[in-house]
């Protein structure tokens, strides 16, 4: 956890125009037209829903704060991708988007990120990726009969394991992709992979079986580069 935590630091994204020159014409366009399509869909709501009740300000994050809240789950996804693709590594370049839940008594991200290859060279053109990641949690050892549980410390805690269970490109043409499944909201603009069980969590084959804890962490990140609201 302290490696994650030490890499989230030190890891600083380009600015978006340091970027744009490595984006395929068809991100460059996605990236235009989705904070439109996402403004759109919250002022069609505005007008559609007056007797909603309002919606508690959230406070949103910074570009920093954004990405560091993503870039661990982009770390494990990519070293898995890596260690199945040698001499076709890939390293992190800039955080997109994810959303979390829980399931099965864990917490589970669906990510994307671009990434670029680290074979190709400076000019290489970013790629998209998709990837699950998901925390199992150890059992804490049990507090002794003299002490509360309130005061174990904090050093008898083991970190989760992060499991991968899918990172993929997202190959173009993006608009073959779907940016929802049954947990991500299509606001997110989250890409995923086709096939009804290319990921574990929120796939349409199982998505009835499936017991989702909705979580809506994501809604204060905000759109990345914009932080326009997404929700």
């Amino acid at each position: 956890m302290e490696e994650g935590l030490a890499a989230a630091m030190e890891f600083s994204s380009p600015a978006l125009e340091e970027l744009l020159p490595d984006l395929s014409p068809e991100e460059q366009l996605r990236l235009h037209n989705g904070g439109d399509a996402c403004r759109t869909r919250k002022q069609r709501r505005r007008h559609t829903s007056n007797k909603q009740q309002p919606i508690p300000h959230l406070r949103r994050s910074s570009e920093r704060e954004r990405d560091m809240f993503i870039i661990p789950q982009v770390h494990h996804a990519l070293r898995h991708y890596n260690a199945r693709h040698p001499g076709s590594e890939f390293g992190a370049v800039k955080p997109l988007m994810q959303c979390r839940e829980g399931f099965r008594d864990q917490a589970w991200f669906h990510l994307n990120f671009w990434a670029r290859s680290r074979s190709g060279g400076s000019n290489t053109k970013l790629k998209r990726f998709f990837a699950e990641v998901h925390y199992k949690p150890l059992f804490v050892p049990a507090a002794s009969s003299t002490n509360s549980p309130s005061f174990v410390p904090s050093s008898l805690f083991p970190n989760p394991i992060p499991i991968v269970e899918v990172c993929t490109i997202i190959e173009e043409p993006l608009s073959q992709y779907r940016s929802s499944c049954a947990f991500c909201p299509g606001s997110y603009d989250i890409l995923h992979p086709k096939g009804s069980r290319k990921f574990v969590c929120g796939n349409d084959k199982d998505r009835t079986e499936q017991r989702l804890l909705q979580c809506n962490a994501g809604t204060c990140l905000g759109m990345p580069f914009t932080g326009s609201p997404c929700g």
